[in-house]
């Protein structure tokens, strides 16, 4: 973290004093540091995460503290269900590689690759009494995420963020696609806030070893979106949510303007300080300040 960004989630904690933030990741492999590591750092959340792949499962739980709880479950529709582990771990799914796809791309070593299969025993996150009723849900199932959203409307009734990965073409057998997920999402009372992702490759061709395939890469495969509860109706929602909104906002997806909206209402209600947003705005970064760069 930035100075800067220090300071603002600083600010935050102190003229709000949040309740510990929960979130729930769905498919925490432990490869990239979480977006949310700056609330862990400064003791302002907890985490339920659950991987069903040993490996990356392992890595994971050397990381295990007070505030982080890890499982090795598979997250799914309730029943007896297939897991795909991958040699490369990103790609271990509840789906198998999709072969015509694979192929379209160039991507054959998908599935040359060693998979091994596992027969696991499949939970929604409803069905876990460990399990809160979450503030923010992230989840990177390569495919699964449709299933944690259908088995998931009580612990997700309160939850104000979601972060999936989306496809958009489909890269495993069977995967629900980016629409399907959407409008699960949109009944539940989600509305598309914005994408931080998005990955495209190239098809394949017979002069790939001419071109730079970075820069020809023109289909677009998956990327990740950040849904926010609708809030049009600010009043349906509570300060405790909104808290917890301007929050992940700042740390997890930098939409600063849904923050500052959030700090208006909180105030107008008499839960943030008169001046809560003016005070925030010098410690933005200088490239969404005007004249910044």
């Amino acid at each position: 973290m930035t100075d800067k960004a220090v300071k603002r989630l600083d600010y935050l904690r102190d003229v709000l004093a949040p309740e510990d933030m929960k979130i729930l990741d769905v498919g925490a492999n432990p490869i990239n540091v979480p977006a949310y590591q700056p609330l862990i750092d400064r003791q302002m959340c907890h985490v339920w995460g659950f991987e069903p792949n040993p490996k990356a499962f392992a890595d994971l739980e050397t990381s295990q503290n007070d505030r982080a709880t890890y499982f090795p479950k598979a997250v799914g529709p309730a029943g007896k269900g297939t897991f795909y582990a991958h040699e490369f771990a990103v790609l271990s799914s509840l789906f198998p590689i999709y072969r015509p796809t694979a192929d379209f791309l160039g991507r054959e070593r998908w599935y040359q690759k060693q998979v091994t299969e596992m027969e696991m025993d499949l939970v929604t996150i409803d069905s876990l009494d460990e399990l809160p009723r979450v503030d923010v849900l992230k989840m990177d199932l390569q495919g699964g995420e449709l299933s944690v959203m259908e088995g998931g409307r009580d612990k997700l009734s309160e939850a104000m963020v979601v972060i999936p990965e989306v496809r958009f073409i489909r890269m495993y057998e069977g995967e629900p696609l980016w629409a399907e997920l959407d409008l699960e999402l949109r009944a539940q009372g989600f509305q598309l806030h914005k994408f931080q992702t998005q990955k495209a490759l190239p098809v394949k061709h017979s002069q790939w070893r001419k071109l730079d395939r970075k820069a020809v890469g023109s289909q677009l495969l998956d990327g990740d979106a950040v849904y926010i509860r609708n809030i049009e109706d600010i009043s349906t929602v509570t300060s405790h949510q909104l808290k917890q909104l301007a929050i992940a906002a700042t740390v997890m997806f930098d939409s600063y303007d849904l923050t500052l909206h959030c700090l208006d209402e909180l105030t107008r209600r008499g839960d943030a300080p008169s001046d809560a947003a003016k005070a925030f705005v010098p410690l933005l970064p200088d490239s969404v300040m005007k004249g910044g760069s």
